[in-house]
């Protein structure tokens, strides 16, 4: 293995959306080790910088489910946008059904509502912090909607009109939540009749709709065939159905064990959960394999 692809959400971020001590550490290490590191994630490249930058990680990142490409100095390398064509008719669907969406842009994201946007975020919040007091999980939810807003610089309008219009503006994805399982059905259920899309989902009532090779499989092929690699040279982690593509396309796709069972059940590798570092699990286990490690590999540089 001479890449590794990670996923953000539900993978290389822990419960609180940060990497973890334990992920930095073997992302580096890997680095160190000559192995080539790329993000693919459903997020806009801007949060995802955010992050990273924490971190202190540098790396191409592969955002809005393989829609951009941006190389690790920020470079926009590649993009598949959607025609406007299709982003009328999911539009249209959406509205229809009265399922919550954003047009994610260059611009930013835009949006019909606030309100409904964190009102949604804390109907989830509630189960994926509910180790937290109701308090504190409603403040720590409120906390992450604001910080999305400002990190994807989320513009709030009263009609998608204007943006359906501009031949000037890529939209790179639709981005759909809902809390109402039926209107999930119908909208994934309709969504899915039109030609040209790649459809998936991340997380339980969310929907995201990308143009064909707009998905994180073609995506971090592409980048790895720029760097002379074939895809079992490729190893790719990550948990939601929005990985698929990659997952079944690397040489060693792995699954995290909070992974839907649906979908371990079509991916043979695993690694520990996002809350137990398995991102570092498995990066580990690799350099074992290949009898590398980055202290070793620091030491032979010094050495030479």
């Amino acid at each position: 293995m001479k890449l590794i692809a990670s996923d953000m959400d539900g993978t290389l971020l822990n419960k609180y959306w940060r990497i973890s001590d334990e992920n930095r550490a073997a992302v580096l290490e890997a680095q160190a080790a000559g192995i080539h590191f790329v993000i693919a994630t459903g997020r806009p490249y801007t949060n995802v910088n955010v992050i990273i930058e924490e971190a202190g990680i540098s790396c191409p990142v592969i955002s809005l489910n393989g829609a951009q490409t941006h190389d690790a100095s920020g470079k926009l390398i590649a993009s598949q946008p959607l025609s406007k064509q299709q982003v009328r008719a999911v539009h249209d669907i959406l509205l229809e059904e009265g399922m919550y969406f954003e047009l994610m842009t260059e611009q930013g994201a835009i949006s019909l509502s606030h309100d409904r946007y964190v009102e949604i975020a804390q109907y989830y919040g509630a189960m994926e912090l509910s180790h937290l007091p109701e308090v504190e999980r409603h403040e720590t939810v409120l906390r992450m909607c604001e910080e999305r807003i400002r990190n994807e610089r989320c513009q709030f309008v009263d009609s998608f009109e204007r943006y359906l219009n501009d031949d000037q503006l890529d939209i790179l994805k639709i981005f759909a939540l809902t809390t109402d399982e039926e209107c999930f059905n119908r909208c994934d259920e309709r969504v899915r009749q039109l030609t040209g899309l790649a459809v998936s989902s991340s997380a339980h009532g969310n929907l995201e709709v990308n143009a064909q090779n707009g998905n994180k499989g073609y995506a971090v092929q592409q980048y790895a065939a720029s760097l002379g690699l074939e895809p079992s040279d490729i190893m790719a982690m990550g948990d939601g159905f929005n990985d698929l593509s990659m997952l079944k396309m690397a040489g060693r796709g792995i699954v995290m064990d909070n992974a839907p069972d649906s979908l371990k059940a079509l991916i043979a590798n695993r690694t520990k959960r996002n809350t137990e570092h398995g991102v570092a699990y498995a990066i580990r286990q690799l350099l074992e394999e290949k009898g590398l490690s980055a202290a070793s590999e620091i030491a032979s540089s010094v050495e030479r």
